[in-house]
């Protein structure tokens, strides 16, 4: 159970409640603008692997950038990332609103404006989470990541609830909701700025390490954070960009009940989360994060079979159980168990495994043209669970070998 203490003194950081503000928004958004740009292009082409590849250019930056930025967010203050990566997503959002409202919206206007987005994503992502570590006291790291993930999960199940909502009665200005939040993440990332480097803790380390990948991959949970992410976000979360596609080929289900049944995945993530916060035990967090990704795919697995609405929502829930412990344990193994002056590094790293997201989505999507949507996500989990576990025996073998 988490202490009172810890709480408080978490939220009263300097600088950690804009900082987890911006987080929420962020994840909100995203998903938000992921579910109405996947209705709108699969509307326009009928193209499943089109819905697939929008899904992926989302993360295609953090591939490309993910890991330079993760580097120079060490160098230089993390505070002016975060701030770029909220006016990219302001413009992003208004292009796509303007496209919308003036009926001259294209397929390749919002595979562009995805990737784009996804810019600001590689901006934020490494660099507010190596931040929260930076600000937050080591006692408080594993609470503080908690909570950012706790709300980003929270906008990930409210996101594509109110993307239906709109998609079924306003959805030329999706767009400009999204953006209003979006500035509201702007401001956010201002008052960070009143964090000076005195309320930065002593403990921040400043030295320079000459090769950080070489240092980080001979830490064994760090290795097995990337190989799980990789598996996951090539052979795992591409499939769910199907949801859509399956909501109105098999399920036949109007845009608030996609909207549901999108988010209940999130509604997983947004309870699990709420319980595994505050662990500290980093056995229990280790095994949170690999049993995470396990639960998932096999629940993806079975989703894929199902033909009954209410069924499908259970399973994506269940889906979401195991996120939480995936996503929650990501950041926080990562943050905590990083030397501060690497952390940033660390992040950039888990950046570019999270980018490569586009693989799967091509790999899924190809599939999904080629046969049914739900052929796509059956074989695309089976081959992770497959790889997921003899990656995780190569992985363990080749520590034995260091430790002998």
């Amino acid at each position: 159970m988490i202490k009172n203490t810890r709480f408080t003194e978490t939220l009263n950081t300097y600088g950690f409640v804009p900082a987890w503000i911006i987080g929420g928004i962020s994840s909100f958004c995203r998903f938000f603008e992921v579910l109405v740009s996947a209705y709108v292009i699969f509307n326009l082409s009928e193209s499943a692997l089109l819905v697939a590849l929008n899904s992926g250019l989302r993360v295609a930056p953090l591939l490309a950038v993910g890991s330079i930025i993760g580097k120079y967010s060490d160098k230089f203050d993390k505070r002016f990332f975060i701030n770029f990566s909220t006016l990219i997503f302001i413009t992003s959002s208004l292009i796509a609103f303007i496209l919308m409202i003036t009926n001259l919206i294209e397929v390749w206007h919002l595979l562009s404006l995805s990737f784009f987005s996804g810019l600001g994503w590689a901006f934020e992502f490494p660099s507010r989470r190596s931040f929260m570590g930076d600000i937050l006291k080591s006692s408080n790291v594993s609470l503080g990541i908690g909570m950012d993930l706790t709300i980003s999960n929270f906008g990930r199940f409210i996101g594509p609830v109110a993307a239906g909502i709109l998609i079924d009665y306003f959805i030329d200005y999706s767009f400009v909701f999204s953006s209003s939040f979006y500035l509201v993440s702007f401001i956010m990332s201002l008052l960070i700025f009143k964090t000076t480097k005195k309320n930065i803790p002593n403990s921040v380390e400043k030295y320079k390490v000459s090769s950080p990948f070489k240092s980080l991959i001979k830490n064994h949970m760090f290795r097995t954070v990337l190989l799980v992410t990789i598996v996951c976000n090539i052979w795992a979360f591409p499939t769910t960009s199907m949801v859509p596609v399956i909501a109105e080929t098999i399920l036949k289900v109007n845009p608030t009940l996609l909207g549901i049944l999108v988010g209940a995945e999130g509604a997983g993530c947004l309870i699990g989360s709420l319980f595994i916060a505050g662990v500290k035990n980093r056995k229990i967090q280790s095994l949170l994060f690999v049993s995470g990704s396990f639960i998932f795919l096999i629940s993806i697995f079975i989703f894929s079979l199902s033909d009954i609405y209410i069924l499908s929502v259970i399973l994506l829930f269940f889906g979401g159980l195991g996120v939480a412990g995936f996503s929650t344990m990501q950041s926080v193994i990562i943050v905590d168990r990083t030397a501060s002056n690497l952390r940033g590094s660390a992040m950039g790293y888990l950046s570019t495994t999270i980018g490569m997201q586009p693989f799967g989505a091509l790999n899924v999507g190809i599939i999904c043209s080629i046969f049914m949507p739900a052929s796509g996500i059956r074989l695309s989990s089976l081959q992770g669970l497959v790889l997921m576990v003899v990656l995780l025996a190569m992985s363990e073998l080749w520590q034995r070998k260091q430790t002998n």
